[in-house]
């Protein structure tokens, strides 16, 4: 009989990418005031089995009002079309919105002024909070706002510009790589 002995890496989690939105201002100001928000990258799981109540938990009311309309032309096309067809598109929108959900979120919280400050790394929301707190203790100075200085002056051109923070507790390059 074999026996079998335990990796290192099981039990262990698969890390996700969150990413981290806060108003324009202090770090330590929006950490006061409890406004950081961090949304995890992927499929949701909660979107998937519950839209409506995944929505209206995170206030996101015309996500909701767009998702009610798309849930009642599906329930005309059942009742007046053919069933098998509404099953169908039913079903797709319901995948396509579970992928989409986070992303519907991060847009209405860039509607509501948030901007994505950061990326964190972490099997799990307190662990990317800890490993973004971690990287940015310390830190004071206030995140870039959305509009460039009027007074800047256009300069010469360079290399393209990533609008993505770097990842705070990736372990998984080190610093001067692309």
């Amino acid at each position: 009989m074999r026996c079998l002995r335990p990796r290192a890496d099981w039990g262990t989690e698969a890390m996700a990418i969150w990413t981290v939105h806060a108003p324009d201002g202090d770090l330590a100001a929006a950490n006061a005031a409890d406004r950081l928000v961090f949304v995890r990258e992927g499929f949701s799981w909660w979107a998937l089995a519950v839209p409506f109540l995944w929505t209206l938990r995170h206030r996101l009311w015309a996500v909701f009002v767009g998702w009610a309309l798309v849930a009642l032309a599906i329930e005309v096309v059942d009742r007046f079309g053919d069933p098998t067809v509404a099953t169908v598109i039913g079903a797709a929108f319901a995948l396509w919105f579970a992928v989409s959900a986070n992303d519907l979120r991060r847009w209405t919280l860039e509607r509501r002024g948030l901007r994505l400050v950061a990326l964190a790394q972490g099997a799990n929301r307190d662990e990317a909070e800890l490993r973004f707190f971690a990287g940015t203790a310390g830190e004071t100075h206030p995140f870039p706002s959305a509009t460039p200085p009027a007074a800047a002056a256009p300069s010469a051109p360079s290399a393209p510009r990533r609008d993505l923070p770097p990842i705070v507790g990736f372990a998984g390059l080190t610093r001067g790589t692309p």
